[in-house]
């Protein structure tokens, strides 16, 4: 039966790791997983960074090696992210359980609207103005804030972002926002694993399959580029929207 679980987590992770790396959302999969598996919301939290931060390493070399990978923008943009995961992440640390699951829904449910909107936004290569492109510390520093908190979403809001402050085709942002998310991942790591708040035997059986599913990902996203991205995206919006109106009704 235990053998059966851990088999559950290392799918759940490959699937996971697949969709982080071409859009986001992979954690609505791992988290309800590992808290199946026994644990509370809280340390299903701290221990689903584990499982990400393999999978943004492994895409993060991939991107790299087919040479998608633009260094300069990627520490940009990682700095001021950075700066909000410790934020967040102690914001996680300090909040009781029961209320993560409205919290979570009252974030996603705005971050529906705003790609349903204007979901065409996200396949189109574009050069950010002046204006927008002021925003991009502070609009990276919240994202920090929220990855520290939960990490679910993180992809998409990174997207969302990069369209709107930076322009650039969809295959080069995903590979900026797995750089992002492996060193913003690795530090809010460090924070849950000295509050004792990561299971490693869990974390590191669902790391194995979200390895695996970076790797493939990053290799659908070089190989059916942008109009695949847009796609996925659309519909892990969907069904993210989906299970926040469930949340909040039941």
């Amino acid at each position: 039966m235990e053998f059966a679980i851990y088999g559950l987590l290392v799918a759940a992770g490959f699937l996971a790791g697949i969709i982080n790396t071409i859009a986001g959302g992979g954690s609505f999969l791992t988290l309800p997983a590992l808290m199946a598996f026994g644990l509370d919301p809280k340390m299903a939290n701290g221990t689903n960074r584990v499982a990400v931060l393999f999978s943004s390493s492994a895409a993060v070399a991939t991107f790299h090696r087919h040479g998608h990978l633009d260094r300069k923008l990627a520490n940009r943009l990682t700095w001021p992210t950075m700066l909000g995961v410790p934020v967040g992440a102690l914001s996680a640390v300090y909040l009781p359980p029961d209320a993560f699951e409205p919290v979570f829904g009252l974030i996603f449910l705005g971050m529906a609207i705003v790609l349903a909107k204007n979901p065409k936004r996200l396949a189109q290569s574009m050069k950010p103005t002046k204006n927008t492109a002021s925003w991009i510390r502070p609009a990276f520093f919240l994202i920090g804030v929220y990855v520290g908190f939960i990490q679910a979403g993180m992809g998409i809001l990174v997207l969302l972002a990069m369209s709107w402050t930076t322009g650039g085709d969809l295959v080069g942002s995903n590979a900026v926002k797995n750089w992002i998310a492996f060193l913003v991942t690795l530090t809010a790591t460090v924070v849950f694993t000295i509050y004792g708040l990561v299971q490693w035997a869990p974390g590191l059986s669902m790391a194995a399959g979200n390895l695996i599913g970076g790797v493939v990902g990053a290799k659908l996203a070089i190989k059916k580029g942008n109009r695949m991205i847009f796609w996925f995206l659309i519909v892990v919006m969907i069904a993210t929207g989906t299970k926040l109106i469930v949340s909040a009704f039941l």
